[in-house]
């Protein structure tokens, strides 16, 4: 039994029970220049070695960098945190972006908010709490996993939701809820089935 048991806890420490994204691991991105693979609108973006600032200046700043997915059934995770200014500025993962005015995204913010929404007023979660969210200025991990249509999304692992996901590119967001905040995303992965 005690054999059994160490067995168990080492499978889990190396990561056994971890939910596995769908595909192959096709780039992995720390943000460190912009250029052709990022297409962003949004003022205040700051690419560096250490990963993607985004300055969001006045409340409701949007900022968005994107790329577009080569394939259609993908994982798309971004590891992204409030980096200074009062706790709520929202931040996450963009889909089914086709240009600034049409895309869908899944946000949280350091106050432990969520929603997952699309610009054309589709809501699958109305902004409200989620109890998986790291708080205040810790990271969070966010990723969709889309397989026929669908997209499965998480934040930190856990299931925050399911939402239909058609063509578009996918990236990452960040939205102000006060004036002087900003928002760092230290790494993106795209896995490609």
């Amino acid at each position: 039994m005690v054999i059994g048991i160490i067995g168990l806890a080492s499978a889990v420490a190396l990561g056994v029970a971890d939910p596995r994204p769908v595909g192959a691991l096709h780039w992995e991105d720390h943000f460190a220049e912009a250029g052709a693979k990022w297409e962003t609108f949004g003022n205040g973006m700051s690419f560096a070695q250490d990963g993607l600032t985004i300055t969001l200046r006045q409340a409701n700043d949007i900022s968005v960098a994107v790329v577009m997915p080569e394939a259609g059934e993908f994982s798309f995770e971004a590891a992204g945190r409030q980096s200074s200014g009062a706790v709520g500025a929202a931040y996450g993962i963009v889909f089914e972006y086709r240009d600034e005015s049409h895309y869908s995204a899944v946000m949280i913010n350091g106050n432990s908010y969520a929603q997952v929404f699309a610009t054309d007023g589709r809501a699958w979660m109305p902004w409200q709490q989620w109890p998986n969210i790291l708080l205040g200025y810790e990271a969070n991990r966010i990723r969709v996993d889309v397989t026929h249509g669908e997209g499965l999304i998480r934040i930190n692992d856990e299931v925050l939701a399911r939402a239909p996901v058609g063509a578009g590119g996918v990236g990452v967001i960040a939205r102000a809820s006060a004036n002087g905040q900003s928002v760092r995303f230290g790494w993106a992965k795209l896995w490609i089935k």
